[in-house]
């Protein structure tokens, strides 16, 4: 390789001098199939580079990544329904029937108030659960619409709780339901079982509203309805669907609960805040106790205890269920320290029970000495 460069530099010379002496031009451009040749006139430049590749700038340093300004910290969400604002996903529908329904609760303050009321137990739980899988928040108000949220509701149809569960679709979500307990009208694991079924149908059907149609007609009937507007050549959207009037209002109740909830202030209506942060907690029980006995060591009102724990038919929390204790968060710690001491004393009660059943009976006399013994 050595002597062919040689060779390239003494054919270059070679070449030049001849090119002085006949005093014809040669061509000395780079070719990628040559050998780099030496650049005349370099060795009197010293400015110069010496070989045609040291022409070619060299890549510069690549200067530090200058980093882009950070956003403002966001201000932290005090209000449950400040935060359901934010989460709103749903399309908006207009329609008579949503105005209709809007002005129905707007003249009706009381009953507004006590839906928004009965809410604060449950709302932040719903709302926390919709945000964990990226649910439209909106959906917070279906138990408003469905319930009330009213965990004990019962409708003629045998649908119950929050959700309004009927007997079947419980059971094809394993909501557990029998003489003790019946875990439709549980709030924690009715409200994993109803968005576990929303999220099914809006896999179905690919649209909210279809999903929310199904939810309360069923999926059977809706995918009908769908196949009879394509029958038809007609689309199959939720506004062209013919659907019962009782679902047609369902969703038009939901739309004008989330526009009221919206801007509550158009409406000259005060919506009071909900901490954003856990109502309720759990505990794990120990053992069978009564529900009043239960609510009188968590020091919490018996109707409050049952409010957050709506699930039993009978007055006792048996260990035979699979469910947990709901208390309000700030009297866990007094509910496990007041549980301790009361088992404490159940097992002194037993002992003492076991105790006096262990003893030997001794005999009982009940004759009468005769009154010549002590003479004897």
């Amino acid at each position: 390789m050595r002597h062919a460069i040689h060779a390239a530099f003494a054919v270059a010379i070679g070449l030049s001098a001849g090119a002085q002496a006949s005093g014809k031009p040669v061509d000395l451009a780079y070719r990628a199939d040559q050998s780099s040749l030496r650049i005349p006139g370099a060795a009197a430049n010293a400015r110069l580079p010496l070989l045609l590749e040291e022409l070619v700038p060299r890549p510069e340093p690549v200067p530090a990544a200058v980093p882009e300004p950070e956003a403002p910290a966001r201000k932290p969400m005090l209000d449950v329904w400040e935060r359901v604002r934010e989460g709103f996903a749903l399309p908006n529908l207009e329609s008579p029937l949503v105005s209709q329904w809007q002005a129905w609760y707007l003249n009706r303050p009381q009953l507004l108030k006590a839906l928004f009321e009965r809410s604060r137990r449950y709302v932040y739980h719903v709302v926390e659960e919709l945000d964990k899988r990226g649910m439209p928040t909106e959906l917070a108000f279906l138990p408003m619409v469905e319930s009330g949220y009213n965990p004990m509701a019962l409708s003629s149809v045998q649908a119950a709780g929050l959700w309004q569960f009927i007997p079947s679709t419980g059971k094809t979500y394993k909501l557990e339901q029998n003489q003790l307990y019946d875990e439709r009208r549980d709030v924690i694991a009715s409200t994993s079982a109803a968005l576990d079924y929303l999220q099914f149908l809006h896999e179905q059907f690919g649209d909210w509203h279809l999903a929310l149609a199904s939810y309360n007609w069923g999926e059977n009937a809706v995918g009908r309805a769908i196949e009879r507007n394509k029958a038809k050549g007609q689309p199959a959207d939720y506004r062209m669907l013919v659907l019962p009037e009782e679902t047609r209002n369902y969703i038009a109740k939901l739309q004008a609960l989330k526009n009221i909830a919206a801007n509550p202030r158009a409406f000259n209506l005060e919506l009071e805040p909900v901490p954003n942060r856990p109502y309720f907690a759990t505990v794990a029980g120990a053992r069978d106790i009564e529900i009043n006995v239960a609510a009188r060591l968590a020091d919490v009102p018996l109707t409050e205890f049952l409010a957050l724990n709506p699930a039993y038919s009978l007055p006792i929390i048996s260990m035979n269920t699979r469910t947990q204790i709901v208390l309000p968060v700030e009297k866990l710690e007094s509910f496990a320290s007041n549980l301790e001491s009361y088992k404490k004393s159940l097992v002194g009660e037993e002992t003492a029970k076991r105790w006096t059943r262990s003893m030997p009976k001794l005999p009982i006399t009940s004759k009468r000495r005769p009154a010549n013994a002590l003479s004897r």
